[in-house]
């Protein structure tokens, strides 16, 4: 058994043999393997030699066939079995490691320049349009249906030249040798002139033929289906909107809880106590004392007269309480506005950082009315208990065309309608809240009546008090008025001056006015005065008196000014003389306004374009500044002593700042293009101007960061830093004494 060798699968092998046992097996395996190597040596030297044959014979067609022995490096490492099994894993990506990572893009919905978050790893090698059609789109089925009629026609041409092409070939041929032996012979017989027409002939039958073979090439040719669009596949990523959320809360209606035990005895107790309560009214007098606590309540609009004039919620005010209607308009005018209450509330200029030195003003809110369209502003006053609530008087200021005049009440919780609205025959020309008492109203009109109104009370269709002829009115208009502190019997008080050169001062005592003439302006008051250099011409013929204002700490002293373009410094205590006369504008002076944080400087403007400010000590100005046109009025502002605020007839708006700018203002912006500007006022804890203009329009302004700056100042909060602050500026201009 041992020297038997059967190869396994040979004819030698028999299921009846007997297996050799595991040793024999072992050194059979251990042979067999020793003889395979060999052969395998033997196989590759043989293939090597026939290689090297091969290409020494020069025939080298059957290179690939060669087996070729791989060349070891000299510098090869010499790993172990178990170092070349080690497997090492490496992750192969697709970044492109060119790829820039740094790009820096604007972002619009965050207003600045932003890093990419992503990187495109993308590059293209190789792009190629194509000019496929599908198949089932318009333009295959035209170039089908093209291809279908080309292949009819040309079975058709074959059917009637013949059963195949090599037929009409040979049936032509004789047909063409006889029409060209009929030629030959016509021509023999003919002209020349019948030869020239042959030779023409021959030119059109070789364009037809040419014509022919070129639509049999045609027919012959498949076309290709072209796209004649040049159609190619694009691909363009855009922006998402951005998703944006908006909402308004609104504060909740108070809610109270009430709970009672009622009894008979609370019944016929609360009836007795009412009871009591009215006889009580009826012997103090009726209708006075009834009228005595409305007077004490907080001013409300009169619901009963806006439902007569048609109000939209005139009606449901009647069943419904005035406060609860009143707080429900407000609400819906916040809804309406909300843009703008999110302006007034939160938004500055961010020009202003890059603008040293300048500023401008945000329109917010304008103010209008139906009846008083077209009508002219001619006065704008806040209320001082009430920081969002101001009072606007309607008239004209063309004494050829006069007509009726108005009041009206706004607040700035409620643009689209006024609070209260008076109607005087009398066009009016001034007005003035109260400082103590909000609810009383003094009005000027140009009549020269002046009359006092009452918020308070429940109707506005007549004046508390009116002026007449009786109790000395004035006979000319009156620009303006000023309330007064209350005199020794606790009765209130106010001034006025009018163009007949009278200022009166008006006592309200009981149901009448009592009026004592302060001063009466004329030449003749001014002789002997410091700063008047003019003689006593015309003494006894009175100046007309325009605007007034009276000290802020001093009760009895008061600057005027006149249509002449004169101004004075009076006193109360006297009654015919001027302490001081002032260098005069050449034209009619609109306003003067004393300073609130400076007790000494008060500043004036009028129709001859000038601004001027002046220390009441020295007869003339300080400050002198040329705006271009007529300044219809001025404005200081309640947070600096050194910013002011003017408005001019060609609808422009100023704001100065001499801490800041003695000589330019800091904004100049035009605010309206077809009308003119008349009256402003500042805003008192806001930072809001209010500009009336000649169509019955009231602005309402923002001022920018830098033209508020000292309302954030913690050491101008100090009265006395604020006129340091103005002192320094007057140091800075005014002359030095001379020795």
């Amino acid at each position: 058994m041992s020297d038997l060798k059967v190869r396994s699968g040979g004819p030698g092998t028999k299921s009846g043999l007997l297996s050799p046992s595991k040793g024999q097996l072992s050194k059979k395996g251990s042979q067999t393997q020793s003889q395979m190597q060999r052969s395998q040596i033997r196989q590759r030297s043989k293939l090597m030699s026939g290689s090297r044959h091969r290409m020494d014979d020069g025939d080298h067609d059957d290179e690939w066939l060669v087996a070729k022995d791989p060349i070891k490096p000299a510098d090869q490492l010499e790993l172990s079995e178990v170092e070349l099994k080690q497997e090492f894993t490496r992750i192969i990506n697709a970044n492109n490691p060119n790829a820039p990572d740094n790009i820096i893009r604007f972002s619009f919905k965050d207003l600045e320049y932003k890093q990419l978050g992503t990187v495109d790893h993308c590059s293209f090698h190789f792009s190629l349009d194509g000019n496929m059609v599908h198949k089932e789109s318009d333009e295959a089925r035209r170039q089908i249906s093209r291809q279908k009629m080309s292949t009819k026609k040309k079975k058709k041409k074959t059917k009637s030249t013949g059963t195949g092409p090599d037929e009409g070939i040979e049936d032509t041929e004789p047909k063409a040798e006889e029409e060209q032996a009929g030629e030959e012979g016509a021509g023999e017989e003919g002209g020349e002139a019948e030869g020239e027409e042959g030779a023409e002939g021959d030119e059109e039958i070789e364009q037809k033929e040419e014509e022919e073979e070129e639509e049999e090439v045609d027919d012959g040719q498949a076309k290709p289906l072209r796209n004649q669009f040049n159609f190619s596949e694009r691909a363009s990523q855009t922006f998402n909107y951005s998703m944006k959320e908006r909402g308004t809360m609104t504060e909740p209606p108070p809610q109270y809880s009430y709970s009672a035990n009622v009894t008979q005895f609370v019944i016929y107790e609360a009836y007795k106590a009412h009871l009591e309560k009215q006889a009580a009214l009826k012997a103090k007098g009726g209708e006075a004392a009834s009228s005595a606590p409305e007077q004490a309540k907080a001013p409300e609009p009169d619901v009963e007269r806006g439902a007569e004039e048609g109000s939209s919620w005139g009606a449901v005010a009647k069943v419904v309480s005035k406060a609860a209607v009143q707080k429900l308009e407000r609400m819906v005018n916040q809804n309406t506005f909300d843009e703008i209450i999110s302006d007034f509330a939160f938004y500055d200029d961010p020009s202003d950082d890059f603008k040293e030195g300048e500023g401008t003003v945000l329109p917010l809110w304008k103010f209008a009315f139906s009846k008083t369209k077209k009508m002219t502003v001619t006065a704008v006053v806040w209320n001082p208990r009430y920081p969002d609530m101001f009072a606007v008087g309607y008239g004209s200021y063309d004494f050829v065309n006069q007509a009726g005049g108005s009041v009206l009440v706004f607040s700035l919780k409620n643009p689209s309608h006024p609070e209260y609205h008076i109607s005087t025959t009398s066009g009016v020309m001034c007005i003035d809240f109260h400082p103590e008492h909000s609810s009383f109203v003094a009005v000027g009109c140009y009549d020269g009546s002046v009359l006092v109104y009452d918020l308070a009370a429940r109707s506005l269709a007549e004046p508390l008090y009116r002026s007449t002829a009786r109790n000395g009115k004035h006979t000319d208009p009156v620009w303006q008025v000023a309330w007064q502190p209350d005199d020794l019997n606790q009765n209130h008080t106010f001034c006025s001056v009018a163009s007949d050169g009278r200022v009166t001062q008006w006592t309200l005592v009981k149901k009448e006015l009592v009026n004592v003439d302060v001063i009466v302006l004329s030449p003749k008051a001014a002789i002997g005065t410091a700063g008047e250099q003019e003689a006593a011409e015309g003494a006894e013929t009175p100046l007309s008196g325009t605007c007034f204002d009276f000290h802020k700490s001093a009760d009895l002293l008061f600057v005027v000014g006149t249509e002449e373009g004169k101004m004075y410094k009076c006193s109360k205590a006297y009654s015919t003389k001027f302490l001081q006369a002032y260098a005069p504008h050449s034209m009619a002076v609109y306003a003067m306004h004393w300073n609130p944080h400076h007790p000494s400087i008060f500043a004036t403007c009028g129709a001859d374009w000038t601004l001027r400010i002046y220390d009441h000590d020295f007869p003339d100005p300080i400050f002198t500044f040329d705006l271009g046109d007529a300044v219809g009025d001025m404005a200081w502002a309640p947070f600096s002593a050194t910013t002011f605020t003017a408005v001019t007839t060609n609808g422009n708006v100023f704001v100065f700042d001499l801490s800041k700018n003695k000589h330019e203002p800091l904004c100049q912006q035009q605010l309206v293009k077809t009308s003119k500007l008349t009256h402003v006022a500042f805003g008192a804890k806001e930072p809001v101007i209010l500009v009336g203009d000649g169509r019955g329009n009231v602005h309402c302004l923002k001022l920018s960061p830098n033209l508020r700056k000292a309302i954030k100042d913690k050491k101008l909060k100090d009265p006395e830093a604020q006129k340091a602050l103005m002192d320094k500026v007057l140091d800075s201009v005014r002359e030095a004494p001379k020795a």
